[in-house]
């Protein structure tokens, strides 16, 4: 049978290495019959590093009595020097061209008979007996492949098959492969749970770069990050195949960006996804082995989330396609203590729903879940100029946790109350006349007013054309949601305005995966709606 073409390459590119080097002390392998034993001490009892074949040409490195230190296809180790000579016979070197040039010494390789099994012979002979016959396709253990026969093993049974039907490992590095399903998952290390690089198709090639015993070092191309390389299982691909699957289709695939490692309590890590428009996104964070946060949908590619307690975190990030294909990433970082946390410590704007307030009680309920009347009485506090100890969310929801009720804070009896502990000027009745609230806002007061129904918020200023005003909101999802008869302004840099479609629409919008909520934001209503909602006044006194 005619000899594969890539058994031919590798014969020719080893007679062309052995025929050009430029060896300093070249010598020759002279034995009586077989090969000769490479050890990795000069012992007769060292382990064998390879089996040397009989004619081959190796460099000379070392020479010491009865044994020498070698070097032979990039191993070294050491021989009997009474096997080594200066240079080969006629004899030797047209058997060393015809049939003693080493093509893979060690290693692995598949049967490829294209049809029906190998026969395993107990010598180099086609005469010889059969020791067993081996499965077209089957893995098998090589000793030694020389270009007519190779010594290998297989289910424990050692002998012989010709070469010709041997894919050898180290023929097979460049070749192409592909999955042997729809996808396969390509790992950082030779692990089944180690993380993923990326997914690749049953149509989307991959190049071998190295084969181990059950894994397969390739190189691929992932649409976001490009090309990259990684680790897929021996079993999980065809290394025989040479053509994708006729029904493959593109992959999950999953890339993340995280914004640290290592955080100090108060601050929060931000988080970018790349993945398929159509999959599925879940998050679920642990803490110290103990689940903090129970996997839950996101819709948002983008997402932050606030520890709120030190210690060794992690969060895994699942994608799932709707045919089925998951694929999921675990994010590690630590969180350190730090003497005396606080969430936006520095800034005016707290953000209510950002998981922070969750486990910080006001009355019966929390401050994420009941305290927006709390946060717009800091951040009117903070715009008056008052003590910030004294004012942060935490403190009021303590002091004046007896407002809550059912039905949400009694905003009215709220700032009566802390009108007389800061200082600061207030009215039992709603505002609803736009000019007076416009004169009040020139006098340096601001406003506490329900935005929508169930939600309150900070009327902050007015704008410079007298049409708008700037509201600060601790919660703008809930306004965004419930907002009826009104439009969300920023101001577009010439002196107009623009409408906000959408909460991403924001400065330093921020999501925040535990709360499916926004962060705290800064924009502008038209004053006729705020006039028409009605407006709690918190003024400082003259």
């Amino acid at each position: 049978m005619k000899r594969p073409g890539y058994l031919l390459a590798g014969a020719g590119l080893a007679l062309c290495l052995f025929a050009s080097a430029a060896l300093a002390e070249p010598a020759w392998v002279k034995t009586e019959k077989g090969s000769l034993n490479m050890r990795r001490k000069a012992n007769a009892k060292s382990d064998i590093v390879i089996k040397v074949p009989n004619g081959s040409q190796v460099e000379l490195l070392e020479e010491s009595g009865e044994w020498c230190r070698i070097e032979y296809m990039g191993k070294k180790g050491y021989v009997k020097s009474g096997f080594l000579c200066d240079e080969p016979s006629e004899e030797e070197k047209a058997a060393q061209q015809e049939a003693q040039i080493v093509l893979q010494a060690g290693g692995h390789a598949r049967i490829d008979t294209q049809s029906g099994g190998l026969n395993l012979r107990s010598k180099a002979d086609a005469k010889s007996a059969v020791v067993s016959q081996v499965p077209n396709g089957a893995r098998v253990e090589v000793i030694e492949a020389t270009p007519q026969w190779s010594s290998i093993v297989y289910k424990d049974k050692k002998g012989y098959v010709l070469t010709e039907y041997l894919a050898l490992d180290s023929q097979m590095i460049g070749r192409e492969i592909y999955p042997d399903g729809d996808y396969l998952y390509v790992r950082v290390t030779m692990d089944a749970a180690a993380r993923c690089v990326t997914a690749v198709s049953a149509a989307q090639p991959m190049r071998i770069l190295a084969i181990e015993e059950d894994w397969v070092c390739v190189s691929c191309e992932d649409p976001v990050i490009g090309r990259t390389q990684g680790y897929v299982r021996m079993q999980d691909v065809s290394l025989w195949r040479e053509t994708p699957a006729q029904d493959a289709h593109e992959p999950v695939y999953i890339h993340l960006d995280v914004s640290a490692g290592q955080l100090a309590l108060g601050e929060e890590l931000d988080v970018t996804l790349a993945c398929r428009d159509d999959a599925v996104c879940r998050v679920r964070v642990s803490r110290d082995g103990n689940v903090v946060m129970k996997e839950r949908e996101t819709s948002s590619r983008v997402f932050s989330y606030r520890p709120r307690e030190a210690g060794k975190y992690q969060m895994e990030v699942i994608v799932s396609e709707p045919g089925g294909g998951t694929i999921g990433r675990e994010i590690p970082f630590t969180v350190m203590q730090q003497k005396e946390a606080t969430a936006g410590e520095g800034f005016t704007l707290y953000s209510q729903k950002d998981g922070w307030w969750l486990d910080k009680k006001y009355s019966r309920s929390n401050l994420d879940q009941s305290g927006c009347a709390i946060f717009t009485l800091s951040h009117a506090l903070a715009l008056l100029g008052k003590e910030a100890d004294n004012t942060a969310p935490a403190v009021l929801a303590k002091d004046y946790a007896a407002y809550l009720a059912e039905s949400g804070t009694v905003t009215a009896n709220l700032l009566a109350a802390a009108s007389r502990a800061f200082g600061f000027k207030t009215e039992p009745d709603k505002i609803h006349d736009a000019v007076r609230i416009a004169q009040l806002f020139d006098e340096g007061a601001v406003f506490s007013f329900a935005i929508v129904n169930g939600h309150i918020a900070l009327a902050a200023g007015l704008s410079e054309d007298g049409t708008k005003v700037r509201v600060v909101d601790s919660a703008p999802s809930a306004t965004k949601e419930r907002i009826e008869g009104a439009q969300m302004f920023l101001p577009d840099g010439q002196g107009g305005w623009q409408a906000v479609e959408s909460l991403w629409d924001m400065p330093g919008a921020k999501y925040y995966v535990e709360t499916d909520q926004f962060c705290g934001m800064e924009y502008y209503l038209d004053l006729s709606y705020v006039a028409s909602r009605g407006v709690r006044l918190i003024a400082p006194k003259e």
